[in-house]
């Protein structure tokens, strides 16, 4: 079917012109292999900054996996890209997305992952750069074209490496030597006419030699005519060819200083994204400012900065006069895991955003705070602080928090279920801004209440979570019993008798997410299962029958065959479940 498409490729293209590297409109600045001597070669990541840095052709590398996905990576070493050991060639796609492709080049890349070649040409797309793809593994031709059709590509490629079966299924393809003369440093301006004068563009190679940072070099070649230069430093090239990043820096600044606040904001996470400038201090500044989506913006660039900044650069924000200010920097730190100690003094601030921030940033927070800190926030009169503290309180005081975070748990849905009968009541109405908020608020509250009770480890948060999970949902609450159901899967294995209890109950719906809490739960729960096949109650026979055939246990086809035998009522479902679990079962 592949290869039926790839003709088809071919037939539909067959009179587009050759692709070409160069496009009309100044010297074209080329990248080598991403912008490999800013951020580590063949991400995504470096595949943008190349972009930014206003390379107009990248190139970059592409491999098969052990299981046909094409990744970008260049020499298949993964001692030398990654955390890992091999080839890439002979990995697993999911193996490979569990490396870290980034901290190999330092720790302020750490946790990159690989990529797909099908993102990258996403990337490409978007970022309107066009690409030269040095294919590393035969035979890739087929999978190569299809990708580059569907992502709108194909017209602006060329390639390299073992790419022969791709030109044998699209004959319009080109390398990068296509019309093209590559010449070294140094080229005369007489040498590039010549070029010209045979019809070929020319490019001056500054990569992978002695040249790679001659600025001079590079701007001599460009006085000379040459119609583009390849590098390995995108920001020197850019220099050279009369597009200076730095300018683009700068008129970003202007923008970010100035103007109406939303384009301000968009200037500074754009501003985010270039790496290896010297923007702290001015993200530190604009993170002062009274807007709040200003300082968002700011604390997210300060955030997602590589390296990171010192905590320090976030002390005059704590201390601002703007609410929204403090609650930014709470956030950030939070983000950073910068020490409780950081924070405490935001919990006896009187705005409830800065003190939800700051709950929300000590739940992530190392070190000590006392439960006097934050057991009187898990009953203040806002929802939100309410929800996050109870998260603080689980991650700091868990001994405490299993005893008085289910207590308030039900006085929330106690409010809730209030809100929803007095709604009823009032047969429904419209309801009115300040209603909507105190609902969404408590059901914010809640979410983040039953999150609290799932970090908490032991018998009494299990048995919390039960008893939400096992009653029926009433109103404005039922979401509160589905969620602590999902959080039920990986615990309930413990004990699954409560489980197997709630099978047989009265609400359907509570039946239901209960039987597949038991699906989910794997075989931990499947000796209380099995005895539950016995039950008198033909809903819990029912229900079990579904559980052991839905998890394929074998254990129970014995007793699933004497049911068939004793002229069992569930004769039809016993025989589905024995079929589903001999189905499962795996082949010796």
């Amino acid at each position: 079917m592949k290869r039926v498409c790839v003709v088809l490729l071919v037939m539909t293209f067959a009179s587009v012109s050759k692709a070409r590297a160069l496009q009309p409109g100044g010297v074209q600045l080329l990248c080598h292999r991403t912008a490999n001597q800013d951020v580590p070669e063949n991400t995504l990541e470096s595949l943008e900054q190349a972009a930014l840095l206003g390379c107009n052709v990248v190139e970059l590398d592409v491999r098969r996996t052990l299981d046909g996905e094409l990744v970008l990576n260049h020499d298949g070493v993964l001692e030398r890209l990654t955390d890992g050991i091999g080839e890439a060639e002979t990995t697993y796609s999911g193996d490979l997305e569990l490396r870290d492709f980034g901290g190999w080049m330092g720790d302020r890349f750490a946790r990159m992952r690989v990529a797909r070649f099908e993102d990258a040409l996403r990337l490409a797309r978007k970022m309107d750069i066009r690409l030269v793809v040095d294919m590393k593994t035969k035979g890739m031709g087929a999978d190569v074209l299809e990708l580059l059709q569907r992502e709108g590509m194909l017209e602006r490629v060329q390639f390299n490496g073992e790419w022969s079966d791709v030109k044998q299924l699209y004959p319009a393809a080109t390398d990068a030597g296509t019309g093209t003369a590559w010449v070294q440093p140094g080229v005369t301006a007489e040498q590039v006419k010549a070029y010209h004068h045979e019809g070929k563009a020319v490019v001056a190679n500054f990569s992978a030699n002695e040249h790679q940072l001659d600025l001079a070099a590079m701007k001599a070649a460009v006085a000379a005519g040459v119609d583009g230069i390849n590098v390995d430093y995108p920001r020197l090239g850019a220099d050279a060819v009369g597009r200076p990043v730095e300018r683009k820096i700068h008129e970003l600044g202007v923008d970010a200083s100035s103007g109406q606040n939303p384009s301000r904001a968009k200037a500074i996470l754009a501003l985010s994204r270039y790496r290896g400038f010297p923007l702290q201090e001015k993200f530190a500044g604009w993170m002062l400012d009274a807007d709040d989506n200003v300082s968002r913006a700011a604390a997210l660039a300060l955030v997602t900065a590589r390296p990171q900044p010192p905590l320090s650069v976030f002390a005059e924000a704590l201390q601002s006069e703007h609410q929204d200010v403090r609650a930014n920097a709470a956030w950030a730190l939070g983000i950073l895991h910068a020490p409780a100690s950081m924070l405490l003094a935001l919990l006896q601030d009187k705005d409830p955003r800065v003190l939800q921030e700051a709950l929300m940033a000590l739940s992530r927070a190392p070190g000590d705070v006392p439960t006097a800190a934050l057991l009187p926030l898990l009953s203040n009169e806002t929802a939100a602080v309410r929800g996050a503290a109870a998260l603080a309180l689980a991650r700091h005081q868990p001994e405490i928090a299993v005893k008085a975070i289910p207590v308030q748990m039900r006085l929330e849905m106690k409010a809730s279920l209030k809100l929803g009968e007095d709604y009823a009541r009032r047969g429904k109405p419209e309801l009115t801004q300040p209603e909507i908020d105190e609902i969404s608020g408590r059901f914010r509250s809640q979410m983040k209440m039953l999150q609290a009770l799932s970090m908490l480890e032991g018998p009494g948060a299990t048995q919390a979570l039960e008893e939400l999970a096992f009653e029926p949902g009433e109103g404005f609450t039922q979401f509160d019993s589905m969620v602590a159901g999902f959080k039920l899967w990986d615990r309930i294995g413990a004990d699954a008798q409560p489980a197997v209890e709630a099978l047989g109950s009265s609400d359907s719906q509570m039946a239901d997410r209960t039987e597949w809490i038991l699906v989910q739960a794997g075989p931990a729960v499947l000796p209380d299962v099995r005895k539950a096949l016995g039950s008198e109650k033909p809903s819990v026979r029912e229900r079990a029958i579904r559980i052991v055939a839905w998890q394929g246990d074998t254990e129970s086809l014995e007793i699933l065959r004497t049911m068939l035998k004793t002229d069992e009522p569930d004769a039809d479902l016993v025989s589905w479940a024995i079929e589903k679990i001999e189905s499962l079962r795996s082949k010796e």
